[in-house]
């Protein structure tokens, strides 16, 4: 069982290696036009392309490119053990792996709105939705500029989550962020269904957070490695 665990461990942490990259730097294509001249404002010399996953290089301009998988409708994931829906006339994205553990959906480029829906086991053993965005409030605040933070209580599949909400600049970018997501920790899994948005957009963008809250339900998890 010891055995099985490090092995499931050491896959997750590959699986979120690569949705990392496939996030941050995409299929090596150049994006597009209107953000090929736009500065970073994450790039502050740092290495925050790497470092920060809530500034404008999240995610990269071709991550809807191949080898990256288009996503429409229904997304059943049971490997992670859970289905979502995709809202209609939408597509989302996820890296080509055999094992997919979520997808990015991007909203707007810019402003840059983002919805993701993701899992990994906990390698941190952070065990509570409460101390795993107490990791993200900390790894923010060591990037970026926190203006507002506030937690309450929720759903998501009928499962016990926590809904974080956060306010925040980034370097050199005088725009605020929205931040907005749901997360769960189940048998030792951390599910998390996020919205990066601006003020402006929040009330659409949010509406469709919550659509894809509600389709959220629960499978028997097929892990096979």
């Amino acid at each position: 069982m010891r055995f099985d665990r490090l092995a499931i461990a050491g896959v997750a942490l590959a699986l979120t290696a690569a949705i990392a990259l496939f996030i941050v730097r995409g299929s090596g294509g150049t994006g597009p036009a209107a953000e090929d001249n736009l500065p970073d404002p994450a790039a502050s010399g740092r290495g925050a392309q790497l470092l920060n996953p809530y500034c404008r290089n999240v995610p990269a301009p071709d991550f809807d490119r191949a080898p990256n998988r288009a996503l429409v409708g229904q997304f059943d994931d049971a490997p992670y053990g859970y289905a979502v829906t995709i809202p209609s006339g939408l597509t989302a994205y996820a890296p080509p792996q055999q094992w997919m553990p979520g997808f990015g959906l991007v909203l707007s480029w810019e402003p840059r709105a983002y919805l993701q829906a993701n899992a990994s086991y906990d390698v941190f053993f952070d065990i509570t939705a409460a101390a795993v965005h107490r990791r993200d409030v900390q790894g923010l605040r060591l990037h970026d500029r926190l203006l507002e933070e506030a937690s309450t209580g929720d759903t998501l599949g009928g499962e016990p989550a926590e809904r974080n909400r956060m306010r925040y600049q980034c370097p050199g970018d005088p725009q605020i962020y929205l931040h907005e997501g749901l997360i769960v920790v189940r048998n030792r899994e951390i599910y998390r269904l996020e919205l990066q948005t601006v003020p402006a957009r929040y009330a659409r963008d949010a509406a469709l957070l919550n659509a894809m809250q509600r389709s959220w339900h629960w499978l028997p998890v097929s892990k096979s490695y």
